[in-house]
């Protein structure tokens, strides 16, 4: 294929390019106007691009609240496709967001959904999300368009067909208008790539959007998308949301399809399984998603899917929600602990919570067998695909090293699914024991840090190994008064002490978002969801 024959550097001139050309002369900012701003939050309502009536569909509203005013007929689908296409086209001018962008098709599609509503549809039988934007991680296949995954090698591969929930959000009525950016190999904390290159913190362009749904993240929090599709094999989906301030839920495995989405770990291995979920501006857009996809037989779109029905489940009367302040392995930044502490004490004040303080057991051991999971065996598949275009390793990748672990033997491989077993039965224990109906602990260490420093994603990984339903939600930011404390403070060796380090000041993490993660038991999604809904109404009084 000719992606194999060109050099990384050609492929990547040619894709942004591309993109430059897919942005409407009208759409685009100076950069002058931005390009010395840290927190570029503001920038889509200033920058005059949006009308008044098109600030309003992009900023007002959650998606669920927009799906009733697109039903109403407020609004054209043409009018919100075009202003959700214009503000993400800030948003990529901003930070650097998007891959693949395909606004005309989307434009084309909402015409055609409005002749629909005029001609065929009546109230109740409109698709459940009729005319809804939704954006899509790059690893996820939109037919015509390239799912590159930010690697040369499949540069100018265009996928013949939609991915699964490509194909089921399109039937369900959505409207796809472009992919957001990811990290080479899809496995680190911050989003970059050789092909399409870095994806910047809208909130604070210092420190790192998160990874690997990071382009998704910055789209979301500039609001250029008001639900989005990531995927999540050791916090993909959590991460991003703690960077940037949104809501990210990482569901069981195999409850959204994920069939058509690229992979670029060994073919075969995947024994801790990458899993679809949401992202959004609202707990109960997350909800939304999950229930409108549960609810159209995914055994239709995905071979691989759990088809189970959704439940309306009620949350228990009085919810038992155990606390762990940490993970054993990694001790929470100021802010972090601050943030959680709060959060905590909100909840033991209101009489229809019980907390449970839990300690978390042997994360440290757990989360390197995920690690080992995932390079079963070992290295050489990254640095094939690499090689293909003379790609080198980005910087966040060796931070993380995992193409440094070597890989595992046929023995090895038994030995970590027994150990695997084992785990599952002690956490289910740790459940049953306490009567818990939703953990509540910190989505990482550390709120974003600086560029290339993510190190470890054990905070989450932990429940991506287990296949618990986790969501991230956000509790606010750092404060002035979250002073960087004394090094003595890290509880768990020098590894910690290295990780701890890099909080600094308020200062350098000036408008950083923080969050708590609600971890549920696996494949209860559901009542995961509404616990959440609880928690979230006392901690942001939503």
């Amino acid at each position: 294929m000719a992606s194999k024959t060109k050099n990384y550097k050609i492929l990547a001139a040619a894709k942004r390019a591309q993109q430059q050309d897919k942005i409407p002369e009208t759409w685009r900012i100076p950069a002058e106007s931005f390009q010395d701003a840290t927190n570029v939050m503001d920038i889509p309502l200033t920058c005059g691009i949006l009308d008044q009536t098109e600030v309003k569909i992009t900023s007002d509203y959650d998606a669920t609240a927009l799906l009733e005013q697109l039903k109403a007929r407020v609004w054209s689908t043409e009018q919100v496709i075009v202003a959700f296409c214009k503000r993400a086209a800030i948003a990529h001018q901003l930070t650097n967001c998007l891959t693949e962008i395909f606004f005309e098709d989307a434009i084309e599609r909402a015409k055609k959904l409005d002749l629909e509503y005029e001609q065929k549809f009546r109230g109740d039988a409109l698709p459940p999300l009729f005319g809804l934007p939704i954006s899509l991680k790059d690893s996820f296949q939109v037919a015509g368009y390239d799912n590159s995954t930010g690697l040369g090698c499949y540069v100018d591969q265009p996928a013949k067909e939609h991915s699964a929930l490509a194909a089921m959000l399109i039937d369900l009525g959505a409207v796809l208008y472009c992919k957001t950016n990811l990290p080479q190999a899809i496995m680190t904390g911050d989003s970059d790539n050789n092909i399409f290159g870095r994806t910047l913190n809208p909130r604070n362009k210092m420190l790192t959007v998160g990874g690997s749904t990071g382009g998704e993240g910055a789209l979301i929090a500039l609001r250029g998308s008001i639900l989005g599709v990531g995927t999540d094999i050791a916090g993909s989906i959590r991460i991003p949301s703690l960077c940037n301030g949104i809501y990210g839920f990482r569901a069981s495995v195999g409850l959204v399809p994920h069939g058509g989405v690229r992979d670029v770990t060994t073919p075969g291995t995947d024994i801790v399984r990458s899993t679809a979920g949401p992202m959004a501006t609202s707990l109960r857009d997350c909800s939304l998603f999950l229930k409108t996809i549960l609810q159209a037989d995914t055994w239709k779109y995905d071979s691989t899917s759990v088809s189970v029905p959704w439940l309306d489940l009620e949350p228990a009367r009085k919810l038992r929600v155990g606390v762990a302040q940490n993970d054993g392995v990694y001790t929470p930044s100021p802010p972090i602990r601050r943030a959680l502490q709060q959060a905590v004490s909100l909840l033991r004040d209101n009489d229809d919570i019980q907390i449970i303080p839990i300690d978390l057991p042997d994360v440290k051991i757990l989360y390197q067998d995920h690690v080992s999971y995932v390079t079963l065996p070992g290295s050489d598949y990254y640095y094939e695909q690499f090689a293909r275009t003379g790609e080198p390793v980005v910087p966040s990748l060796e931070t993380v090293g995992i193409l440094s672990v070597p890989g595992t033997t046929l023995q090895g491989f038994f030995d970590l699914n027994v150990r695997r077993a084992g785990a599952a039965k002690q956490y289910l224990k740790l459940f049953r024991d306490n009567e818990i109906d939703v953990i509540v602990m910190p989505p990482a260490p550390h709120t974003a840090v600086p560029l290339d420093c993510w190190a470890t994603a054990a905070y989450t990984g932990l429940w991506n190994y287990l296949d618990y339903p986790a969501i991230s939600v956000p509790v606010g930011y750092v404060r002035d008064f979250d002073s960087a404390d004394d090094l003595s403070n890290a509880q768990f060796g020098p590894e910690d002490e290295q990780v701890y380090r890099l909080y600094t000041s308020p200062e350098q993490y000036k408008d950083a978002p923080v969050s708590i993660q609600a971890v549920g038991y696996r494949q209860r999604d559901e009542a995961l969801l509404k616990a959440a809904a609880v928690l979230d109404s006392i901690i942001n009084r939503v």
